[in-house]
C-alpha cells in the first residue's frame, strides 16, 4: 500500500510539472515522457551546470549508453565522461545554461547557452537524449560557435 501511495504521488508530482529525477529516484521509476525530462534536466544540471560529471552518470546513465559526437572516441560512458571531466578541469570558468527543454516520448531535446570562460561569446548546444527505464541511453548533440557578424537579427537564444 505504501509503495502504491508513493507511486501516486510521483506520478502527481511529474504531472504538475514539479518534479525532479530526485523525486523519480525516490518512488520506482514509472517511464513517462515527463520522466524522461526530469531526468534529463536533472542530469545535465548535475553532470554540468553543477560540474559533477561523474556523480551524474552514476546516477542517471546506464552503462551501455551509447554516444553519437564524433569528437568522442569510442562512443561509451566513460569516454563521455572523460570528455566532460576534462572540460571541467581545463576550462573551469565554462557556464552551461539551461534555456529550454522539449520532450516527446522517451527522446528528449536540450537547448543551451554555453559560456566557457567570463566575457567570452555563447556556444548555442543542442543535445538530443534518448531515455530507456529511467536511464539514458543515447546522445546526440549540435554545436553552433559564435559567430562575427551575424545578419540575422534574431538571437540563438
Amino acid at each position: 500500500m505504501r509503495t502504491t501511495a508513493i507511486v501516486v504521488l510521483a506520478i502527481a508530482m511529474l504531472a504538475s510539472g514539479r518534479a525532479t529525477a530526485e523525486d523519480v529516484d525516490k518512488a520506482a521509476c514509472v517511464p513517462s515522457t515527463e520522466t524522461s525530462r526530469a531526468l534529463v534536466r536533472s542530469f545535465y544540471t548535475k553532470a554540468l551546470v553543477d560540474k559533477q560529471v561523474r556523480p551524474a552518470f552514476e546516477q542517471y546513465v546506464a552503462p551501455d549508453f551509447v554516444e553519437h559526437k564524433p569528437d568522442i572516441p569510442g562512443g561509451n560512458r566513460d569516454a563521455v565522461m572523460d570528455f566532460l571531466e576534462g572540460i571541467v578541469r581545463d576550462v573551469p570558468e565554462a557556464r552551461w545554461e539551461i534555456l529550454r527543454t522539449v520532450a516527446d516520448n522517451d527522446l528528449v531535446f536540450v537547448h543551451v547557452r554555453f559560456v566557457p570562460a567570463v566575457g567570452a561569446p555563447a556556444y548555442a548546444l543542442a543535445d538530443l537524449f534518448r531515455v530507456d527505464e529511467c536511464k539514458i541511453v543515447e546522445h546526440w548533440d549540435v554545436v553552433e560557435p559564435p559567430r562575427e557578424g551575424q545578419p540575422n537579427p534574431n538571437s540563438r537564444f
